[in-house]
């Protein structure tokens, strides 16, 4: 071995000789910067050392041996996400890039690469489905609750703990979700819960905010399925075990991931860890646009009215503001007393409510704009004499009303607003006890539908539900597919085409209708 400076030159076996050159250490991942190269001869060795000490010197970076999974820790690091988006890529990352790319080297990962990754997705979203037949197996022991004796939480607890120390559940499996447990052992979702509760306490499985639960022990990760299941008694039938179905992923998600892939690539590239992003190349699945759907007036009224009619006067006053103002719903449970001017007709649209697992802030709206919407006279009444039941209700038991309080909250001095989840779902039974079909983003569907409809401009009708973008936003997802201007395009095509009287009486008819 010869040594030069910080490079050196090492004979190999086979007679070539590789150049090494030193040229620190990378600040991202802590590793060793080292340039190298393999050549045939001694002499071609001398000139790539001076080649690459020169690019050390330069400070040009040598090829990389991060990981997909490393660059993507990295990413996440630095990303500008909102909490809510980057809880979604978490997600995606952890269920889907990882396990399939996690490992490849980023220098390696070409638009083939993702091509094939896609393609799969596209044909099924479990990676582990290979297109043979297979039977997804349920190691989670049947469950049964002897009523009368011991609490039914504890009777649950018992039977988990028995299939934990027995090996038949193992260290790092994933349990599944209380919810599925609840329906196939028809117990009730509050028994799981408690018994999973006090699980989690003794440390045999350990509960995941936003995520399955995993028995507890060895770092929590699973060994092979065959190692660990030898000589373990399972039946299929008891245990609910199904054949397995392709569910192929959507196109939407896979374009989701594809732009977290991308995010992460186009850092690297700035990093200078590789030279080009292989994303660009991946060809994506075409994602079939989705049609746009607005209830009708009548409609907007008749699920109102049926919110009254079950006594949820509050939600009723939530769906109305929905309609007339557009707001986003985690806007309108974000909305405070403060916000609105009464006096003057005037709603100030500032800030979000936003409930994730783990998390409850009241933050800037979407697109990080405020807006100031006007309301008419009848919102104005409707909402000075919820104010006023509000302030009276307090004054009865001598609590001061405070500015600061929440207009939609189920606390009577508004501390704590509507978590927009339970809004969905409330929502819905009230859309269905009437009839409707409806749910709380259709509201906005409604109000940029009825404004364009109405003659009102495109350029107000964004602004007034806080688009961006010159209005493409709103035309794109949020118009009704079937425009008042179109429907007077087809009018004055029909009055053109339509036979006059006269032409009537020579003989020239209308086709049949």
């Amino acid at each position: 071995m010869t040594t030069f400076g910080s490079g050196h030159i090492e004979r190999l076996p086979s007679g070539s000789f590789r150049v090494h050159v030193y040229s620190g250490i990378d600040p991202l991942t802590g590793r060793q910067l080292r340039h190298r190269k393999t050549v045939k001869t001694e002499e071609e060795a001398q000139i790539a050392l001076g080649r690459l000490l020169e690019d050390a010197a330069t400070g040009r970076r040598p090829d990389t041996r991060v990981t997909v999974g490393e660059l993507l820790d990295r990413y996440m690091e630095v990303a500008e996400l909102d909490l809510s988006t980057r809880q979604t890529y978490e997600g995606y990352i952890r269920r889907t890039i990882l396990p399939a790319l996690g490992s490849n080297e980023v220098r390696k990962v070409r638009g083939p690469v993702l091509d094939t990754f896609y393609t799969r997705l596209r044909r099924c979203s479990n990676l582990a489905c290979t297109g043979r037949p297979l039977t997804e197996h349920i190691w989670f022991p049947p469950l049964a609750v002897v009523p009368g004796r011991r609490p039914a939480w504890q009777q649950v607890a018992d039977q988990i703990r028995e299939a934990i120390s027995s090996g038949q559940l193992a260290p790092g499996d994933q349990l599944p979700s209380a919810r599925e447990i609840a329906d196939l052992h028809g117990l009730r979702l509050a028994t799981l819960h408690h018994a999973m509760a006090a699980l989690d306490v003794e440390g045999l499985i350990k509960v995941r905010q936003g995520r399955r639960a995993v028995v507890g022990g060895e770092d929590d990760v699973a060994a092979s399925p065959r190692a660990r299941r030898t000589g373990v008694r399972h039946d299929c039938a008891s245990s609910g075990c199904q054949q397995h179905k392709c569910k192929p992923m959507s196109a939407l998600t896979i374009r989701q991931i594809h732009a977290i892939l991308s995010g992460a690539f186009n850092a690297a590239v700035r990093w200078e860890w590789i030279d080009r992003n292989p994303a660009a190349s991946a060809k994506l699945p075409k994602a079939k646009p989705r049609s746009p759907s607005s209830p009708e007036p009548d409609q907007v009224a008749k699920v109102i009215a049926a919110a009254r009619d079950l006594g949820l006067d509050l939600l009723a006053l939530y769906l109305w503001l929905a309609a007339v103002t557009g707001a986003r719903r985690g806007e309108l449970c974000g909305l405070q007393w403060a916000d609105l001017d009464l006096d003057r007709g005037i709603m100030h649209v500032a800030y979000s409510y936003l409930v994730l697992p783990g998390v409850k802030v009241r933050k800037d709206t979407k697109t990080h704009q405020d807006r100031h919407l006007a309301i008419d006279d009848v919102t104005v009444t409707v909402l000075t004499e919820r104010r006023h039941y509000v302030q009276g209700e307090l004054e009865r038991v001598g609590v001061e009303f405070p500015a600061s309080a929440y207009v939609f909250s189920h606390d009577p001095i508004g501390t704590v607003p509507w978590n927009p989840n339970w809004v969905t779902k409330k929502v819905s039974e009230v859309a269905e006890a009437a009839g409707i079909r409806m749910n709380v983003k259709s509201l906005r569907h409604y109000s940029a539908s009825q404004l364009l409809a109405g003659g009102i401009d495109l350029r107000n009708t964004a602004a007034r539900l806080g688009h961006g973008g010159g209005g493409a936003t709103t035309l794109r997802h949020y118009a009704d597919p079937v425009s008042e201007v179109d429907r007077r395009a087809a009018a004055y095509l029909a009055q053109l085409t339509a036979p006059s009287p006269t032409a009537s009486r020579t003989g020239v008819v209308a086709p049949d209708a």
